[in-house]
């Protein structure tokens, strides 16, 4: 169980001045876009991990479920791919132009506490599930659904901090390929 714990990734933190580990508040829909793959390679690191630890069906089990993951993580990069598209035809059309960010950097310094407050709730979930799967408590379905609930939960909270469209529409666009791919 500690070897699950102790090799779980750091795709999505970014080290800060004072050392501590931080999410940056995502300022641009292509920034929601890349939390959304960060999480779709650390879910899919998790399942990956027990299934390094498990035998058998649940062995199995575990690499589907991270393949699952990854499925989801390919939606989010095509979407994420237009967007980018997008901004670049929107950034030639209008000579060059710097496009600016929908929320401004002293919008996301007044959110970072909140959605790192989130953030954290969201790994305490994960880390406690974890530990439960780990111990033969909970199936990896349930793991897997648990999970998946946390995360359209967490992306559904996190959209309500912004009062920019572009940005929760990011997240529901998130909600959106999670659901689907999960039906």
């Amino acid at each position: 169980m500690a070897k699950v714990l102790e090799e779980m990734s750091n795709y999505i933190y970014t080290e800060v001045d004072n050392g501590s580990q931080t999410i940056s508040c995502p300022r641009y829909m292509n920034d929601v876009y890349t939390l959304g793959i960060d999480l779709q390679y650390y879910i899919g690191d998790i399942y990956l991990q027990m299934a390094e630890i498990s035998r058998g069906d649940i062995r199995s089990q575990y690499k589907k479920m991270a393949v699952s993951e990854l499925e989801i993580k390919e939606k989010i990069e095509k979407i994420n791919n237009a967007r980018l598209n997008e901004l670049l035809t929107q950034f030639y059309n209008n000579g060059g132009q710097i496009i600016e960010a929908p929320l401004t950097s002293d919008q996301a310094k007044e959110l970072q506490p909140f959605f790192n407050r989130l953030l954290d709730t969201y790994f305490k979930r994960l880390e406690s599930l974890l530990v439960l799967a780990a111990e033969g408590s909970i199936t990896p379905e349930r793991l897997d659904r648990m999970i998946n609930f946390d995360t359209l939960e967490m992306y559904g909270n996190v959209s309500k901090l912004f009062k920019v469209d572009e940005i929760v529409q990011g997240f529901n666009n998130l909600i959106s390929i999670r659901e689907s791919v999960r039906k």
